[in-house]
């Protein structure tokens, strides 16, 4: 009993003598917000960031000292009732071993984050810009933890999980709410042009200076290819009835080139039979078990809405947009459009969760009704598509299976180590911002800036990427070479994943359409850049 109340008295004394109290639960098990114990904070924004977010939030593996959550209490995840992906949040006591989060002058002892991805980064930027300057628009829709609308929570890989039934129409199925800080795929002044969301303006350079803008360090992304097109693209560049085809390895791995994922991202080749093997085309040569179910084999793409960061990456570095004026913007979402129509199929979506969603669809040949993604192309089963996501996708290969895969780009692999070594182009810098002029509750700025702070470290970005492993090789994020420095040599260290590479310079701030360069070449005599 001595040694229980010991423990009380110095957790109270961690938390500057407020009282450890255990998230309320009401007569049905249904989480209770406690306002006057808890930190409410609002961020919105890159979709792609999602698991990157969560799990720097709620992981037991993030070393202790950076930890958000207290590991040991229970921690609890909302989600929407569709996607699941596109309206979060996450509720924990404050992790008492983290320094920065003791002695908070609001002395609360919970924390609930509240996480907008649907409408992409565009919502960690314009809402912040509108903040600072006093715009009634800064205000958006995040999910509403009530139990009026979310069910009892059950325990799932290591999370407390709730549904929250969610509408952002429908009063008591969301709260409208200023977000606090955003983050967003690539830095706020590529939202202009078609990166610009229905409702907002672009993105200005003046817009950028109201800002408080922080790099988040590096994120990989690449083209993912339904199950079938991989296997036929396998075929055509191994050989029909060769041991690649099917394979997951790195030496298996079909490859399209930067040039072509260009003209299938802006419509140039409507059919897959545009794509040539020879005299034939892919769609000739696939074997009857990976053909498409549509004889004219039209393309389908699944990409992302306008003002997404994912997009606005896949932009810069296929089609140099919106960094060139002379530049051609990726094609826009085409409907329900029917297939005779010589015309490519792209579906826009809201989150990274529905591009899954649309690229196993597409595959399987059916539906699910009422989700992200709507499958109007069943007739005849399958369809060959290609999306854009994140590394942090499809890692180990999960459950439920996603029946998509990774290609090579130019004959490289979406890893950590080519990006760290100059050979692999699609990756891009994450920010986070907030308005100079942001209202802040009591100790809650202090939160935010411990929170991105250990998001860009490498000692955290290492516990996330173990998460990130696929069968060709390690990919998920790297920490920026502004905030920490690469290991010697120029050499790729997978336990300390630091750039070499950066959009940024010792003298100008991140700007995705700048080429990366290395950072600082100059300050250690051992850095440098490895040529193979």
């Amino acid at each position: 009993m001595k040694k229980l109340l010991l423990g009380a008295a110095v957790s109270a004394a961690l938390f500057g003598g407020a009282a450890q109290a255990a998230i309320t639960l009401d007569g049905a098990g249904k989480v209770v917000v406690t306002p006057a114990n808890t930190y409410e904070i609002y961020l919105g924004g890159a979709s792609a960031a999602l698991d990157y977010i969560e799990h720097l939030v709620t992981s037991p593996l993030v070393i202790a000292a950076d930890r958000m959550c207290d590991s040991t209490q229970p921690v609890y995840k909302f989600k929407d009732n569709g996607t699941g992906k596109d309206q979060n949040a996450y509720y924990c006591t404050l992790n008492p071993l983290n320094p920065q989060l003791v002695g908070l002058a609001g002395g609360k002892t919970e924390l609930l984050i509240y996480k907008r991805s649907a409408g992409g980064s565009a919502y960690g930027v314009t809402p912040i810009i509108d903040d600072a300057k006093g715009a009634a628009t800064a205000s958006i829709a995040f999910l509403n933890v009530d139990p009026s609308v979310c069910t009892v929570p059950a325990l799932s890989a290591g999370l407390n999980v709730s549904t929250c039934t969610y509408s952002a129409t429908t009063p008591g199925q969301f709260q409208s709410h200023k977000p606090d800080f955003g983050v967003s795929d690539v830095d706020p002044e590529q939202f202009r042009g078609v990166n610009t969301p229905a409702g907002f303006s672009g993105v200005t350079s003046s817009d950028v200076s109201l800002l408080n803008v922080e790099s988040a360090g590096g994120q990989v992304f690449g083209i993912g290819a339904t199950l079938k097109l991989r296997n036929a693209l396998q075929e055509a560049q191994f050989g029909v009835g060769n041991a690649c085809v099917g394979s997951e390895t790195e030496a298996c791995m079909p490859s399209l080139t930067r040039d072509q994922v260009a003209n299938l991202f802006t419509g140039k080749m409507d059919s897959w039979k545009d794509l040539k093997v020879g005299a034939s085309d892919l769609y000739t040569t696939a074997s009857a078990a990976n053909k498409p179910g549509n004889a004219n084999a039209r393309v389908h793409i699944c990409t992302r809405t306008d003002g997404s960061g994912t997009k606005a990456q896949l932009g810069i570095n296929f089609l140099n947009y919106p960094c060139s004026s002379a530049a051609t913007a990726p094609a826009v979402d085409t409907g329900a459009l029917i297939e005779t129509i010589a015309k490519t199929q792209v579906h826009a979506l809201s989150s990274s969760g529905a591009v899954s969603e649309c690229l196993r669809e597409l595959d399987a040949g059916n539906n699910t009704i009422g989700t992200g993604f709507n499958n109007t192309y069943t007739a005849g089963g399958a369809r060959w598509a290609i999306g854009i996501q994140g590394l942090e996708k499809n890692g180990h290969l999960t459950l439920p299976p996603e029946n998509w895969r990774f290609v090579k780009i130019d004959g490289i692999a979406p890893t950590l180590e080519n990006v760290a070594k100059g050979k692999y182009h699609d990756w891009a810098e994450l920010t986070f911002q907030y308005s100079k002029t942001h209202v802040w509750d009591t100790s809650e700025d202090l939160i935010v800036k411990e929170f991105i702070k250990a998001a860009g470290n490498p000692n955290v970005i290492v516990s996330l990427n173990a998460t990130n492993v696929h069968p060709f090789g390690q990919s998920g994020y790297l920490a920026s070479p502004k905030n920490f420095t690469p290991a010697v040599d120029g050499n790729f260290v997978a336990t300390y994943p630091v750039n070499i590479y950066s959009h940024a310079t010792t003298a100008l701030a991140v700007n995705n359409c700048r080429v990366p360069t290395a950072y600082d070449l100059t300050t250690n005599p051992a850095s440098g850049v490895q040529l193979q």
